[in-house]
């Protein structure tokens, strides 16, 4: 039922048509038809806009556009037809289900987009004309335009202009296809696909010529919030905090070498034992698992005017999508920006889930104290654990209590069993049972930040000390050619916090007891070889050691940052910046004028060059311009004319290939005629009369 020959496609389209058309109606209607070059870059530019989706979609999807365009080169070739009613109607309706079999949801980002792809593919089954190939196309930019939503970064720009550039060939050979010397039926019994360069070079020049007014309307162009809000992607599209903890949460999250933030300082950069970037709060305990409590975001009623103790710390962040409203600060924060909000905790959240890259302004006083007097009731919540969790660490909270009245000498002492005992730092500890401190603290002692951070506050707890635990990340890499501290994934750390009298909130870490060189030095010289990152083999982080690709890893980080400083986050504060710079005031009459000015001289230019290039051709004698025409003609089929060889010369070579085309000759005769002889006004009319109808009436097959 698929097969059908391409005599009986052309037979029955004929079957189809009224019986008396004019050879210009037949020519029109001929016109219409989707052909050869403009289906071949069409496929080229669905594949381009598609490939950067697939490692988020379903694999059914890309399978859906890989059947999808094979058929339609078989409807091409005359070898199947174009699928049935019945058909597309199960396409769809599979298409919807499977849908909602990979993402448990019709609403969202993700489901969102992938049925947009899917839809994609499936108008390339019934694209037939130039019509239904203007929907693809311009669905098409559409669905380019979908990927920003889920990556911003440099890589992610350079690549979508191929998509860009791949679209507007098509686009370009469409309207190609129309004139005579394109045009053919849509089935072409059994040809191959091939492509045409001159559509490629013609969207290459046109997407150039736009290229400096796109720059000043992006500079220029106010930034205006969105008219709606979409659905954005869920909570599972990225690796990172989470506002839960349980062993071998951090230890997993280790593994991934995914840059979680920058950081700018405005002065020197402090040590990296300094550089605790203080992101959650968990002071909820079952036995298991830490949590941190939901009503801990209210903000903090203290006077913005209020001294604080020691020196300041200004710097920036520059955070990646984390969507979630918590973010990473230094020791007592300060918000000082509109962004951010300091909540009772001494933590800065933001004023909305981050779904983008951000950048916000922080100040630290890491001298400062935290709470000098602690609420009764706030107390009662920092000593609250299960009491049938953990017996042995219980029991042992109750002995360090007895040999230690004070609590800064417990806490001492807690630290001290740490270090002397054989305690293991490792990113592959053992499982744990339904009492994992009792197992961690006197059985395997092996284990993660978690382990220690969790088991350190447990026991404090059970000694009457109020005591919580603290998620972020700890150290950071300084990119020496930005002066950035790098902050990744596998930096991320739990360290403890306790109340202690006249000290008030205290930060202690007992990692630092088991492995001070992952405090000093970072996660890489703290555990054992191969450990690192054993998860990520080709990532270029685990190979520092390495001079040559250190060097480039640290330079594209560069590009990268400059990318995300100067155009991910060229915003209202960034755009004002730039447009007092280069107006001196900013006002509607001096912007518009920038506008007007800019955009005339960008258009005058490209305006200069097409007309000095129509100049330059007007010049050239009409049977030079047709003879060219007839060149490049030539050329496309694989028989470029030699510099400098002689018009005869190139007509024996062309047929000494191709002996039927005896047009070439007669061409050729025609222009030799014409430029070499003397002739009287009517042969020369006659002649090119003759040669025009030679070139533009000749089809090359």
């Amino acid at each position: 039922m698929l097969r059908r020959s391409a005599k009986a496609a052309v037979a029955s389209t004929a079957a189809s048509a009224k019986p008396a058309q004019s050879p210009k109606q037949q020519q029109q209607q001929q016109q219409q038809w989707l052909h050869r070059h403009a289906l071949t870059w069409l496929l080229a530019a669905q594949f381009a806009v598609i490939a950067p989706h697939a490692g988020r979609l379903p694999i059914w999807v890309s399978l859906a556009w890989l059947v999808s365009a094979c058929w339609r080169a078989m409807v091409y070739q005359g070898r199947w037809s174009f699928p049935h009613r019945f058909i597309k109607l199960v396409l769809v309706v599979g298409c919807l289900l499977g849908i909602r079999y990979s993402y448990a949801a019709w609403v969202g980002l993700e489901p969102t987009v992938a049925l947009l792809i899917a839809c994609f593919s499936f108008k390339l089954l019934e694209a037939a004309t130039r019509r239904d190939a203007l929907i693809l196309l311009f669905l098409g930019y559409f669905v380019a335009l979908t990927e920003f939503l889920f990556e911003q970064g440099l890589g992610t720009v350079l690549y979508m202009l191929l998509p860009l550039l791949l679209l507007t060939t098509a686009l370009v050979a469409l309207h190609q296809s129309a004139q005579p010397q394109f045009t053919q039926p849509f089935t072409q019994g059994r040809q191959p696909l091939r492509l045409s360069w001159q559509p490629l070079r013609a969207a290459a020049t046109m997407l150039v010529q736009a290229l400096p007014l796109m720059l000043l309307l992006f500079l220029v162009f106010p930034r205006i919030g969105p008219l709606w809000q979409v659905p954005l992607p869920g909570n599972n599209a990225r690796t990172g905090m989470s506002d839960e903890m349980a062993p071998g949460d951090i230890a997993q999250l280790s593994q991934s070498d995914a840059l979680a933030f920058r950081a700018a300082f405005s002065g020197a950069v402090p040590s990296a034992r300094d550089l605790y970037w203080r992101g959650l709060v968990l002071d909820e305990f079952d036995g298991r698992r830490w949590r941190g409590n939901r009503f801990d975001e209210t903000p903090l009623a203290v006077a913005q005017s209020k001294a604080l103790a020691g020196p300041a710390i200004d710097y920036e962040v520059y955070l990646e999508p984390t969507y979630q409203r918590w973010l990473f600060a230094l020791q007592r924060p300060v918000s000082v920006d509109n962004k951010t909000v300091l909540t009772i905790d001494y933590r800065l959240v933001a004023r909305d889930n981050v779904y983008e890259k951000i950048v916000y302004r922080a100040r630290a006083y890491p001298q400062e104290t935290l709470d000098l007097e602690l609420d009764a009731q706030l107390r009662k919540r920092e000593l609250l654990i299960p009491k049938r969790s953990n017996p042995r660490a219980q029991a042992w909270a109750r002995q360090l209590r007895n040999e230690n009245t004070d609590d800064a000498l417990l806490i001492d002492a807690l630290l001290q069993h740490f270090h002397a005992q054989q305690f293991f730092y490792t990113l592959k500890p053992p499982l744990l049972g339904d009492h994992p401190i009792d197992e961690f603290l006197f059985d395997s002692r092996r284990g993660f930040c978690e382990h220690y951070a969790s088991s350190f506050v447990f026991v404090l707890r059970a000694a009457g000390i109020p005591a919580r635990v603290v998620a972020g990340y700890q150290g950071g890499e300084i990119n020496p050619l930005t002066g950035t501290v790098l902050v990744h994934q596998f930096d991320a750390h739990a360290w403890a916090e306790a109340w202690l009298p006249a000290r008030g909130w205290v930060r202690f870490d007992p990692t630092a007891a088991v492995a001070p060189q992952r405090i000093e030095n970072g996660l890489e010289r703290a555990v054992s070889g191969g450990e690192f990152l054993a998860q990520s083999p080709l990532s270029v982080n685990r190979y520092r050691s390495l001079s040559w690709l250190n060097k480039l890893r640290l330079r594209t980080d560069a590009i990268n940052y400059a990318w995300t400083r100067w155009v991910v986050n060229y915003r209202d504060d960034t755009q004002t910046d730039v447009l007092r710079a280069l107006l001196g005031e900013i006002n509607p009459l001096r912007i518009g004028l920038l506008l007007v000015g800019g955009g005339g001289a960008v258009l005058g230019i490209v305006a200069a060059v097409l007309l000095g290039r129509q100049l330059f051709v007007e010049r050239l004698p009409i049977e030079q311009r047709y003879y060219r025409q007839f060149c490049r003609r030539l050329a496309r089929h694989g028989f470029e004319r030699a510099e400098g060889m002689a018009p005869g010369d190139y007509a024996r070579w062309v047929l000494a290939q191709q002996p039927q085309w005896q047009f070439v000759k007669e061409i050729t005769d025609c222009f030799e005629m014409l430029s070499y002889r003397k002739l009287s006004a009517q042969q020369r009319r006659q002649l090119l009369l003759r040669l025009k109808k030679l070139v533009s009436g000749t089809h090359i097959t």
